[in-house]
This record gives structure tokens, C-alpha cells and sequence, in this order.
């Protein structure tokens, strides 16, 4: 096992490990869960508090990691864990933990780190774990590396299935400026999105967005804003369909087109 700390983590690939283990608190036998990420899940190192995702330097985990400690910017994490897995963790003091079902108080990641990771392999070996596919951000985390060899079989963003339909200029609240690119594919019946900073450097890449509603929503979640959509191919029926539907599906966001 190998501990990282990262300042921050950005992630759609995460998985929710049930856990059985002995509370420190009441004594007592207990279920409850645990968060591991996955190796397309990226980690930033960067020094200060910048919280800019067009200029921050990420890179990939590649590694599956048992998540330690995760706090500080959590925008979704009561959203999509806490609120969905209420009887497991619950968020205090700006840190997700996971809980007695019994007491409620906290199990310490060091009680259940090992039952977490063996349980991960076991139910991953048997293909019963799913992959979550909400965009976790969090900016101050901890994590424990798996040894090398742990696999689960999931799809990334590979070529050709996949094609690029539009390029979209965006900006941060902090005035960087940068690209998205959104891919579709047929096959997968999937979206996916590139970040690019303003130099053409990739920031992140999110598949798994089953509609344009998850894409508009993940865009929204990394603090960004479109300002203007260009057709990947001008002369391309399905671009001009796809900018159609990214118009509309804004537009139900709350976007409104400048003249």
C-alpha cells in the first residue's frame, strides 16, 4: 500500500464498499461503507488554495485507492454519498465519515481500511461492485494506493468508438478561460467531455454521462461556463444536431443565448 496526499481529487469513477467491522465505540458488530476510487480518478498536488480547474496541473491516479480522509470544497459529496447512504456515512466537521449503525459515531479509517480493500478485490473479482458515475470534487483528500494488479474492467474514452461533435470555449469564476470538447458514442450510447486549459493542455475527461443533462450538470459541477459552441465538423448533420441539443438542454438549465 502506498499513502498519497493530494490537495484535491476529481473523479467520476468510485465505488462504495460495503464493510463489516467491529465499532471502537460501542463495541458492537457494524455495517456500514467505504469509498475507493478508481485509476481514471485525478489528483492535483498544487500548493496554495487556487481552486481553478482550468489551471490546476492534474494527473491520473492510475491506481485504485481506499479514500482515508476527504474534506474541504464537497459540493457533491453529501449530494451523492451522504445523502444516498445515510445509514453509512454522514459529514462532520467538513469530512465525509463512515458510521456505526448502531452509535453512530465514527469508525477511523485505520479500523476499517483492511476490510475495505479486501472486501474491494473480493466483490470486484466477482463483478459486484458498480461504478457510481457522479462527479466527486473534493479539495483536501488522503489516500491509500492498492498494491498493483487490481483491476476492474471499465471503458474509458477510446477511439473510434467515440467522435467529437462540438468544441466549446469556457470560463472559470476566476476568469481562466479554456475549451470543452464533447464526444458521443453510438455504440456505448454514452457522452464524454475533454477539459482543456487556454494552452490545449487536458485537464480532465469525463465519460460516463448517459444524457446531455449529465453533461450540462458535470460542466456546471467544475465551476465552468460555456460561452460560445463551435461544430467539430461544419458540414456534419450530426454536429448540427448535437448543437441543437446541447442549446436546448442549456436552455432548460437556465442558459440564455446572447444576440
Amino acid at each position: 500500500m502506498h499513502l498519497t496526499h493530494s490537495r484535491s481529487l476529481l473523479t467520476k469513477e468510485w465505488y462504495k464498499v460495503p464493510i463489516s467491522s467491529d465499532c471502537p465505540g460501542c463495541g458492537a458488530q457494524t455495517r456500514s461503507a467505504s469509498i475507493v476510487v478508481g485509476p481514471s480518478s485525478l489528483v492535483n498536488a498544487a500548493d496554495g488554495s487556487e481552486d481553478d480547474v482550468l489551471k490546476r496541473p492534474w494527473t491520473p491516479l492510475d491506481a485504485f485507492a481506499f479514500v482515508e480522509s476527504l474534506g474541504g470544497r464537497t459540493k457533491n459529496v453529501e449530494q451523492f454519498i451522504v445523502n444516498r447512504f445515510h445509514s453509512a456515512f454522514e459529514f462532520r466537521n467538513d469530512h465525509l465519515l463512515s458510521i456505526c449503525e448502531h452509535c453512530g459515531e465514527n469508525l477511523s479509517p485505520a479500523a476499517i481500511r483492511s476490510a475495505a480493500m479486501n472486501g474491494f478485490v473480493r466483490l470486484g473479482q466477482k463483478g459486484l461492485l458498480v461504478n457510481e458515475r457522479m462527479l466527486l470534487f473534493a479539495s483536501h483528500v488522503v489516500l491509500t494506493e492498492f498494491h498493483g494488479g487490481t483491476s476492474i474492467d471499465e471503458s474509458g474514452l477510446p477511439h473510434p468508438d467515440y467522435a467529437l461533435m462540438l468544441i466549446c470555449d469556457a470560463g472559470s469564476a476566476c476568469g481562466e478561460t479554456g475549451t470543452i470538447e464533447l464526444w458521443h458514442s453510438i455504440a456505448r450510447n454514452d457522452y464524454a467531455i475533454l477539459v482543456k486549459g487556454h494552452e490545449g493542455r487536458e485537464m480532465f475527461r469525463g465519460a460516463f454521462n448517459d444524457d446531455l443533462e449529465d453533461v450540462v450538470t458535470t460542466i456546471s459541477d467544475l465551476g465552468l461556463v460555456l460561452t460560445q459552441l463551435h461544430l467539430a465538423q461544419a458540414s456534419s448533420p450530426y454536429c448540427q444536431l448535437a448543437r441543437d441539443l446541447l442549446l436546448e438542454t442549456l436552455a432548460h438549465a437556465g442558459y440564455r443565448q446572447e444576440n
